[in-house]
């Protein structure tokens, strides 16, 4: 296989793998939160509200399964309505991708 393509592969599929990355990124979110050095704090005003209520590991955990969850119904809105508004789907998972990717980058790099 050429990688002309696997680009066209790529093209093709950009839904499902935004889909997949989003997924992907709020289990390193979770990851990234959970791990954090003692000293850190979370600027997400509803997590630490949730967190102050029921514990602060539960309620990223909670919130990040709600999201994948989302995500999964993202992709089944997808699957049903393939092609209907293409554009503007991939438009606004990417973008979701990049803020969660700088969040993450952000988050692992005060690890250090």
């Amino acid at each position: 296989m050429k990688i002309s393509q696997l680009g066209q592969i790529a093209i093709r599929n950009r839904t499902p793998f935004l889909l997949a990355l989003v997924a992907v990124f709020q289990v390193l979110d979770w990851h990234s939160t959970l791990s954090a050095p003692a000293g850190l704090t979370e600027t997400n005003g509803m997590l630490v509200w949730l967190g102050g209520r029921i514990g602060f590991a539960l309620a990223v955990s909670l919130v990040k399964i709600a999201t994948i969850a989302a995500v999964a119904v993202w992709f089944l809105f997808w699957r049903k309505h393939k092609g209907a508004y293409e554009f503007e789907f991939t438009v606004c998972l990417s973008v979701v991708v990049l803020v969660y990717g700088s969040v993450i980058f952000n988050n692992y790099a005060q690890h250090a």
